[in-house]
Parts: structure tokens; sequence; C-alpha cells
């Protein structure tokens, strides 16, 4: 009976059904909160939302001078090296503008952008694990997983760069991966994809900035493979001869986007680099003081470094407590709710107890069985060294600023959401050869059974439920009937929450 039962899950786990269902679920969640909460969410809406703004009424991805009427309280335009993401989301604004001057329904319409860039990525993740050839099984739990994470809903229904961050790195990683194949299969670099690879990895850090150690990790893997390869001269070659083979439309679309993305990498940080000695510029390199503190990070962070200078505060908090206090804020923050005038309601108790448990002792295990792990596939080195830099960089800020400021500034965990899909699949694998070990041929059961109750544990407060069952009247759209029936769903949901 029970080897049946577990069957059956592990069918339903793996199956296509099981995706749908799941994308489709992590949908209406996500466009309950476009549609319903108002603006500006949490995650730097207003932010984004106006910059967009500045950029729908120009047509140059470049903003020479500063005009206060649009850039006021947004910090220096003119060298910010994150303005991509920003360009680009000014043409589906324009269009819509045609159509309507509400601020409300423009807002809408642009979540619901961002929710189908995130979706798309969560396909493209699906897709990159399958080239690595992680199971449908472990590929559906792992999206899963992230998807019912409470801050993931939340950020995907937000106007925010970070949702085509989570798109861009898993194309440029799928890219990275076929390249990798090419070259320890076959000794040979595919023009498409590694030209491609170039093209996006620079368009994606004029996206972020933070993306610098996603690209930076991928070509130095791409560069050890090459260093091992036998015949380099005949790998390059290859490349050469993969262009030539293309057809002429192809090769003059590729090589117009590597000089459109490299032309842009360079106007932007080359120049940043030769006037300024820094690839990111701070604000008052660039702009005067006093339009510098108008911008809310800049200007804290300058108060909390006077507040140093004059009366040099101790850290806090204390140095040793740091990487414990870290770790437990990029968690917390990953599974806590944050309304429209940042109040913050504590995660629920279940989903936030089994994330971390299961995701500590999931690194353990990782670090005892990883030879084990890469022998399902050697590139899922490449997952590692992706997410062991980025993590490092975000470590790195978030502790210089903390030397810097004697206080923890900006740590929070949804900047780790990009990379998320790489850790948990990583994760996952630790976790089957452990019950491998341990089961041994009970694995096929316990594996299913295993996942089936994390599933739950997780379903108890995960999604938009700590944020649903938290909500106040002032979070919807000023709209009495959005209000009541919000409000209706708030009761209805809140009994069946544990933790509460």
């Amino acid at each position: 009976m029970t080897k049946k039962i577990t069957q059956r899950i592990s069918i339903i786990l793996g199956s296509k059904k099981f995706f749908a269902a799941f994308i489709i679920l992590f949908a209406v969640q996500a466009l309950w909160m476009a549609i319903n909460v108002q603006y500006p969410m949490a995650f730097d809406e207003s932010y984004h939302f106006g910059i967009i703004q500045i950029y729908s009424h120009q047509w140059s991805p470049f903003i020479s001078t500063l005009s206060e009427h649009y850039t006021s309280g947004y910090g220096d335009l003119t060298r910010y090296d994150s303005y991509l993401y920003h360009y680009l989301m000014s043409f589906p604004l324009r269009l819509i503008a045609l159509f309507t001057d509400a601020q409300v329904v423009q807002i809408i319409l642009l979540r619901l952008i961002n929710i189908a860039i995130f979706i798309t990525g969560l396909f493209m993740f699906r897709r990159l694990f399958r080239q690595v050839h992680i199971s449908d099984r472990l590929t559906n739990f792992a999206l899963l997983a992230l998807t019912l994470i409470p801050t993931v809903p939340f950020l995907a229904a937000t106007i925010n760069y970070d949702n085509l961050v989570f798109l861009m790195v898993a194309v440029v990683t799928s890219l990275a991966i076929t390249c990798s194949n090419a070259i320890t299969k076959h000794r040979r670099l595919p023009a498409t994809s590694f030209l491609l690879l170039l093209t996006l990895g620079s368009l994606a850090t004029l996206v972020k900035y933070a993306f610098a150690p996603v690209i930076a990790a991928i070509m130095i893997y791409l560069l050890v493979l090459v260093i091992r390869t036998p015949s380099k001269a005949g790998l390059w070659l290859s490349l050469v001869g993969s262009f030539k083979s293309l057809d002429r439309g192809l090769q003059v679309g590729l090589v117009v986007a590597v000089l459109l993305g490299g032309g842009l990498f360079v106007e932007r940080y080359g120049v940043n680099l030769v006037q300024y000695h820094s690839l990111a510029p701070d604000c008052s390199d660039v702009q005067e003081l006093p339009s510098c503190l108008q911008y809310g990070p800049w200007g804290r962070n300058y108060q909390l470094a006077t507040n140093v200078k004059a009366n040099n505060p101790p850290l806090d908090p204390p140095i040793a407590k740091f990487p414990q206090v870290w770790t437990g804020d990029m968690l917390y923050r990953l599974y806590f709710a944050i309304d429209r005038n940042f109040k913050e309601y504590p995660p629920l108790l279940i989903p936030v107890l089994v994330a971390g448990v299961v995701g500590l002792s999931g690194i353990v295990l990782s670090l005892v069985y990883w030879r084990s792990i890469l022998a399902t596939d050697r590139h899922l080195l490449l997952f590692m060294a992706i997410a062991g830099l980025y993590l490092l960089s975000l470590l790195y800020d978030n502790f210089s600023e903390y030397l810097q400021y004697h206080t923890l500034v900006a740590v929070n965990g949804r900047y780790a959401i990009v990379i998320l899909p790489l850790v948990l699949v990583w994760l996952g694998l630790a976790y089957r050869r452990f019950f491998t070990t341990i089961f041994k041929v009970q694995t096929k059961v316990a594996v299913p059974l295993a996942s089936a109750l994390l599933i739950l544990l997780l379903l108890q407060g995960g999604g938009v439920a700590d944020f649903l069952v938290n909500s106040q009247t002032s979070d919807y759209w000023d709209n009495q009937t959005v209000v009541d029936i919000n409000l209706g769903l708030q009761k209805v949901a809140t009994p069946f929450v544990l933790g509460r």
C-alpha cells in the first residue's frame, strides 16, 4: 500500500501537470497582489516606476542632464549603472499611456509584465535543469519551494528590476552550459551560444550591477575549461568555423548584438572607470550633495556616516555576531511580510522553521556529498560557482557597509532570490544522496514521502498567506469593493494558517 502511494506521489511530482498546477497557483497569487495591493509596494516600487517614467519622455537610454522635475529623489541617473530595465520598461509604459493616463492602470499593467517576466524565468530555469540532467521531480519540487517563499510572489508582482535579473540568470547560465558541454564533449565552441552569452551577459550587468558576479563566475568557469582543453587552437578555430557556417543574416545579427552589448557596457562601466575611477561611482562623485541627499538610501547612509564620524558608536551587532545576525536577517527577510509603509510582519512559524532547518542541514550535506552531486553532471559545479560568488559579493557589500556605518544596512533576503533555484537544486541532490545512504533500497519510498511532507509544511503560510492574514485596509487600493473582498478573503484564510 505504502509503495503504491509513494509511486503515485513520485509520478505526480514529476509530471507536467504538477508543474503547470503550481505555476498557475503562483500566477494567481502574484496577480492577486498586482491587482489589489496599493502603490507603492515596499520593494522600491516607487523608485523603479519613477525612473521608468523619466525614460518614457525620451528615446535615448542615456540621461545627460538632470531635470529637477523628474529626477528629485532618484540620486544620480547620468552615470547610473543599472538603467537598462527602466529604459526597456519605458516602452510598454509609452504604449499604455497612449490609451490611458490613469496611473493606477499603468502601474497594474506594468506589474503584470513583471509577473510575466518572472514566470518566464521559471520556465527557463526548468529548461536549464534539464540541460544538466536534473529529474523533473526535483526540478518541480525546487521551483515549487521557491514560489512558496513569501517574498517571491511579492517581488514578482512589484515593478522591480530583480524580476528581469531572475530571468537573465536562467538564460545566461543556460547559454554557459551549452558552451561548457560543447567544450568538454566535442572540443568546440558554438558561435551562436557564445556570442549570445557575451551579449546578454554584458546587457544583464546594465540591468543590475549585482549581476557582475554571475557573469564573472561563468567566464572564469569557461576559461578553466578552455585551459584544460588539449587543443586550444582547435577550439578557437571551431568558433570561427561555427560562425562562418551560419546564415548571413544571423551573422550580421550576432555581430550587431555583440557590438551593441559591448558598446553599452563600455559606455557605462568603461567611462565610469576612466572618469570616476569606479565602475559604480558614488552619487556625490557626480552630483551635488543636496541632490544626493534627496535619494533615500544615499541620505540614510550619509547620516550614518556622519554619526560614525562624530560619535564613533560601537559596532551593532558586535563583530563576532555578524555572521549569525546576517544569516538570520537574510532568512527573516525572505519569509517576512511588509506593507507599503514598511511595517514588517514576522515570518509565520512553520515555513521559516522548515526553511531554516532544511536549508542549514542541506548546506552541511552538500559539503559532505559534493562529489556525488557532481557525478550527476560535472557542470553543476557552475551552479555553485555562480551562487557562491554572488552570495560572497552580497556578503562583502553588507560587511563593508557594516564596518563603515557601524550597523547593518540593506540586508535583504530578496536579493538572493535570483540564484536560489540553483541552490535549491544542489540541496535537493544532497538530500537525495543522504536518503540513498540512510535508507538504501527504501529510498524510492522515503524521498517521495519526505517531499510531500515538506510541501505540506511549506504551504502552511507560504506564498502570499503571511501578507494576506496580516494585511490592513490601507494596504489595498482606495476602493471599498476591493477592500471588502480582500478583508473577506483574510477572514476565510486566517483559520487555515497555523502558527498565526
